[in-house]
């Protein structure tokens, strides 16, 4: 299945701008009637302060038709707090404030996040008679979701991409993708087990590029950087340089849609309304992006609602593994990725010239809470984050040419297909590495494994690596030979035919 989201996020009020109410649904109305005009599915994603807004409210029961759902866009703001009595802790005086204290539900205790949530349902169920089947923010609590789940019929919730101390927050190591059902302990870890899954699932927003979204411009041409200097998101976000150019829209499209997904490849496209300054360059990007879409003619408009109640239909009892494929680049560069998740873990293989290697690996176990799960948030940046084997971006400057879990020094372009369910191989000449849910079979004779690839302490011992990371054990076993040389890399050589690695809980 391929499926597309058009999802529009939609504020009242940004104080950083003069006239923002007014500016801002000035530019809602524009981007309404644009997804009117093509008269494809969408979502209209609502802040609380818009729902006490006459002139917002009279834009959505006037304007939208049976294409468009209206859910809860879930930033708090001052109206909401003031209408649970709970005060808002704006350093700057303001009314929405884009920071973690007091914009995000992990700044509340537990009890004040069952107050604010309750209270934003409300609310939107007196306006339009029904409760939202979709609930986003760029960063949403445990405690949050799961109470979701106990009172509401909620089918969609989603968290931004990836990225590390952007706006505020730190999301890392997640499912990069498509969709999971996540543990009751953790919003941004895939549950395992039946008994610790909430059965909402969580996609990811923004359609990152499976290149260069896990560190920027690390691996871009010297020309792309002069020509693009302040690109900074390579997404699908129409207001960046990657979702309003023809030539990497459609190469984006032509990777998620075109290359192997496991058979599920998601989406998300729309822009925050904050970007009204922008409207020029986002409205051609979104045109652009909407008609491509129609023109492939293989992928599926959905309201972000429906497209919750469809993977659960689909995958109703877990999470399923699915996969991001870029056999190309549309920088000059030589480079291809691949992105693979599971339950248990995910995984980028990369391959950068002639240098094929794990640019991360991470383990997901459900065990491990939410910071915020109980305790409040009272740093600046929240952190969303799995256990590290390999994060090659997170490695010292200066050792950044030698990290990563090296497969291949002298690989050729590699090729990739489905196995089976559930199984993806990655074939490379006469080589191969193939994913499957609980491990990673390598057909080669070694691996290197740099010890400054992971912020985690290691010690190695015969069946592999054994991981600490703040407070998590964890190991990588490995079916082969573990030797340390005196680099310090862990070298893992063959027995046979193949390594095969097993990230595991400890």
């Amino acid at each position: 299945m391929k499926i597309v989201n058009i999802m529009n996020f939609v504020r009242r009020i940004d104080e950083r701008f003069e006239n923002s109410t007014e500016n801002l649904l000035a530019f809602t109305t524009e981007q309404l009637r644009l997804v009117n005009e093509y008269d494809v599915d969408n979502t209209f994603l609502l802040q609380y302060d818009v729902l006490c807004d006459e002139n917002f409210l009279r834009l959505f029961k006037q304007e939208t038709t049976e294409k468009t759902e209206l859910g809860l866009w879930y930033e708090i703001v001052e109206p909401l707090t003031s209408a649970c009595s709970i005060p808002y802790r704006s350093d700057e005086g303001w009314k929405w404030d884009w920071h973690i204290i007091p914009g995000y539900s992990m700044a509340y205790k537990p009890h004040e996040r069952e107050l604010l949530i309750d209270e934003a349902m409300r609310k939107f169920f007196e306006v339009f008679g029904y409760y939202p089947k979709t609930v986003a923010g760029w960063v949403v609590d445990t405690h949050t979701i799961n109470y979701l789940a106990k009172n509401y019929d909620v089918s969609a919730v989603a968290i931004c991409r990836d990225q590390v101390n952007t706006d505020a927050y730190t999301l890392l190591g997640g499912y990069f993708n498509q969709a999971y059902y996540p543990s009751v302990n953790n919003i941004f870890t895939p549950a395992q087990s039946k008994e610790c899954q909430t059965n909402i699932p969580v996609f990811r927003l923004l359609g990152s590029c499976p290149i260069h979204n896990y560190d920027n411009k690390k691996y871009c041409s010297e020309e792309f950087k002069s020509l693009r200097r302040k690109t900074v998101c390579f997404t699908l976000e129409p207001i960046t340089f990657m979702g309003s150019t023809e030539s990497t829209i459609r190469w984006m499209f032509d990777t998620y849609y075109g290359q192997e997904s496991l058979g599920f490849a998601y989406a998300q496209i729309g822009q925050e309304n904050s970007f009204f300054k922008s409207k020029e360059q986002l409205f051609r990007g979104l045109r652009m992006q909407i008609e491509m879409l129609i023109n492939r003619g293989d992928v599926s408009f959905k309201k972000m609602g429906e497209t919750g109640e469809w993977f659960k239909r689909t995958y109703p009892d877990t999470t399923p593994a699915t996969a991001v494929t870029a056999l190309d680049n549309f920088d000059s560069v030589d480079i291809q990725s691949v992105y693979y998740d599971c339950k248990n873990y995910m995984a980028n293989l990369f391959r950068f010239e002639d240098k094929l290697f794990f640019r991360s690996l991470f383990l997901f176990d459900e065990r491990v809470p939410d910071l915020y799960l109980e305790d409040t948030c009272t740093t600046f940046d929240a952190v969303y984050e799995n256990l590290p084997i390999v994060d090659t971006m997170t490695c010292p400057e200066e050792k950044k040419k030698q990290c990563g879990l090296t497969v291949d020094e002298n690989a050729v372009p590699f090729t990739v297909h489905k196995v089976s369910d559930g199984v993806l191989e990655v074939s490379f000449g006469q080589k191969s590495v193939t994913f499957f849910e609980d491990r990673i079979e390598i057909n080669t004779d070694r691996l290197i494994w740099n010890k400054d690839s992971t912020r985690a302490d290691v010690l190695s011992d015969e069946k592999g690596l054994l991981f600490e990371y703040k407070g998590s054990a964890y190991r990588l076993d490995v079916d082969g030979v573990t030797t340390e040389n005196s680099d310090g890399n862990i070298i893992f050589e063959a027995t046979g035919k193949t390594i095969t690695l097993f990230p595991k809980k400890q």
